[in-house]
């Protein structure tokens, strides 16, 4: 369990789905900067454009000069800038799972469609199940998936035919010691955050978690999974729910309606580009 006397950490929303400020841009994407203070500057992810840099400028969040940047999983969403920003200097570490570099395809309506990364991925240190950032700052990938378990892998494929599925194992998150107690910090939760909480109770030793902040990609999931994803919120203590990107508005005011009656002391809040957060 973290100190109480874990140093003070800032999390800026570069980019989401939608922005409070009027100054900032929105797309579909995310991107989110840790200030881990004499820790050091960390990205998360990059949204699908250069927006994120634009809104980090406007922000006062010197982007390129992080010491680092985390990749959630190889979807364009989360790497689509990634160009954008080492063209802006950054000289930082990239820590990404293997399977981040691969091609990736998401059925629709017209046919195929490439979701992958840009090409080629700039070369990155393969992040192992549990990788220290930095004092204080943890991700964590290869998920254990449970049978029965919400996960968001429908429609995916490693092929343009859609014969070899893609499970998205690169999927990743981050853990971030706060003298509030743990903050859980998502991309896209394909794993489902119930196989997502649980694996960072089991790796890290953790009982509860103070706030979860991220997608959990339920906009088109179906009731049996928001219920899943209120029950696990309950279950580990968490206070602080701030869900955008691939939550879905209307799923986010269920869990809100559900976490009433399970949680009631747990504050649900959407996620917005301009937003900073200090724990």
């Amino acid at each position: 369990m973290p100190s109480q006397k874990a140093p003070a950490r800032r999390v800026v929303v570069l980019c989401d789905n939608v922005s409070q400020d009027p100054t900032c841009g929105c797309e579909w994407g995310l991107s989110l900067a840790v200030d881990a203070g004499e820790h050091g500057l960390w990205l998360w992810d990059t949204g699908h454009t250069a927006l994120f840099l634009k809104n980090a400028a406007v922000l006062g969040v010197d982007a390129p000069s992080a010491c680092g940047l985390a990749l959630s999983h190889g979807h364009y969403d989360h790497t689509g800038g990634l160009s954008a920003l080492l063209s802006a200097g950054f000289k930082g570490v990239i820590h990404a799972h293997p399977a981040c570099a691969g091609e990736r395809w998401s059925a629709d309506r017209g046919g195929a469609k490439r979701i992958g990364p840009p090409a080629p991925l700039p070369a990155f240190i393969p992040a192992g199940p549990v990788t220290r950032l930095a004092p204080g700052l943890t991700m964590l990938t290869d998920i254990p998936r449970a049978p029965g378990r919400f996960q968001a892998v429908q429609g995916f494929s490693f092929d343009e035919t859609g014969h070899k599925p893609d499970t998205v194992p690169d999927d990743a998150f981050l853990v971030m010691d706060t003298a509030q107690g743990p903050v859980v910090i998502l991309g896209c939760c394909h794993s489902g955050l119930a196989n997502s909480l649980h694996c960072a109770a089991e790796r890290l030793g953790l009982h509860s978690f103070h706030a979860v902040l991220g997608g959990l990609h339920l906009y088109k999931a179906e009731a049996p999974a928001i219920e899943e994803t209120a029950r696990t919120l309950a279950h580990y203590g968490v206070a602080r729910l701030v869900a955008g990107h691939c939550t879905g508005v209307e799923r986010v005011e269920t869990l809100r309606a559900l976490l009433r009656e399970q949680a009631p002391k747990c504050r649900v809040e959407h996620l917005r580009t301009g937003q900073t957060f200090s724990f």
